[in-house]
């Protein structure tokens, strides 16, 4: 790993500090391969279809339902037909594009009013521009690492330094430790400023399309009857759904009794212990302890090989040759299917995927989207 020089200060990167959170949103899913991708169909030699017509008084860009869009001998499709096709797809864009201006408004916000509050700051401090108060309250109170903390940042960092020894990369780990160090800081700072001068983030967040989707009879927590319902789609072998549990079981304890959550099964293509992992949870459900195997699985996400999921089976106490039975019911691996066809129907093309009340959020998302999210749902946003 090359490690990047530090900075020679912190602040006036707050635009950098603010674009790596923001940036980082919506980025952390499995996905894929493009060759997964359906192909765009041939051109056929039929006649060429009526130019669509904008819909009278709609939207710019909008289509008339009725238009015909392709003919064909004894036969014709419509811009509805088309619409219909491709309604979760567009949903889908029209998600992304809500969600991504959002963010690029909320970058541009916070970069905005950081640098207002710097400058009432060193305006107050009698300093004479936001630079100088930054390099007294950050830089300057900042201290240089310890040896022993860059010894241990070697040990943690080692197989992104291929082996690289301690004396070739001290100075750089040095430096990276101390851009840290000079980040945190700043953040400990402005968050001090911000509280001295009272400000408060008030950008509206987008009303996003809602996604019709199916709970089926899939496991689930939390109470049926909750305000909010969140559907997940995720599978076994994708870090990233690993990795969301964190902001999930923070929702079940911000959100106690308010949640229900249900997990449908969405096993990629290139993951090859995903399907049978799926099963084992499923089967596991059979005798009433799919979370404590969803859990255990979800431990040992590069663990599942048939024995690893034996023995999850017996830590968990399953009857073993009742779940054995089951994993070869032809009916398991139909319902694992069935989940995945739903969540591509719903525009799932990575995961894990979220559903909440039909609003879709993709990625390992921090607990914060999905509190925006919820707090809305509940009328508290």
């Amino acid at each position: 790993m090359r490690l990047p020089a530090p900075s020679s200060r912190p602040g006036l990167a707050p635009v950098g500090i603010a674009a790596v959170g923001l940036l980082a949103l919506g980025l952390s899913a499995c996905n894929p391969a493009t060759s997964d991708s359906k192909p765009a169909a041939a051109a056929g030699p039929a006649a060429a279809p009526a130019s669509p017509a904008a819909s009278a008084g709609g939207p710019p860009g909008a289509v008339d339902p009725g238009v015909v869009v392709a003919t064909w001998t004894g036969g014709q499709l419509t811009y509805g037909d088309l619409s219909g096709e491709v309604k979760s797809e567009v949903t889908r864009l029209q998600i992304d594009y809500l969600s991504q201006k959002h963010q690029a408004e909320s970058q541009a916000l916070e970069n905005m009013v950081v640098q207002k509050v710097l400058e009432l700051e060193a305006k107050a401090q009698g300093l004479p521009d936001p630079d100088a108060l930054l390099k007294r309250e950050v830089e300057e109170k900042v201290t240089a690492p310890t040896e022993a903390e860059k010894q241990e940042f070697y040990q943690v960092m080692q197989r992104q330094l291929r082996g690289a020894p301690y004396e070739t990369v001290a100075d750089r780990i040095s430096q990276e430790l101390l851009r840290r160090k000079q980040g945190e800081r700043f953040g400990q700072y402005m968050g001090e400023l911000k509280a001295k001068y009272a400000v408060s983030n008030t950008l509206p967040y987008p009303d996003l399309p809602r996604i019709e989707v199916s709970v089926d009879d899939d496991p689930s927590r939390g109470p049926a009857e909750a305000a909010v319902t969140i559907v997940q789609f995720a599978e076994y072998q994708c870090p990233y759904c690993g990795k969301a549990n964190e902001a999930v079981e923070q929702v079940f304890k911000e959100y106690e009794g308010k949640v229900r959550m249900v997990y449908r099964d969405f096993p990629l293509s290139f993951h090859d212990r995903a399907v049978p992992a799926a099963v084992a949870a499923n089967c596991a459900g059979v005798q009433g302890k799919y979370w404590e195997m969803h859990k255990v699985m979800m431990s040992n996400q590069s663990a599942l090989a048939d024995a690893d999921l034996l023995g999850y089976a017996t830590t968990v106490g399953l009857d073993i040759p009742a779940w054995e039975k089951c994993r070869q019911d032809p009916a398991q691996a139909a319902e694992v299917n069935k989940d995945m066809e739903d969540g591509a129907k719903a525009g799932v093309s990575g995961t894990p995927a979220f559903f909440i009340n039909g609003i879709m959020l993709s990625g390992a998302q921090p607990f914060s989207e999905f509190k925006r999210i919820i707090d809305r749902e509940l009328g508290q946003g």
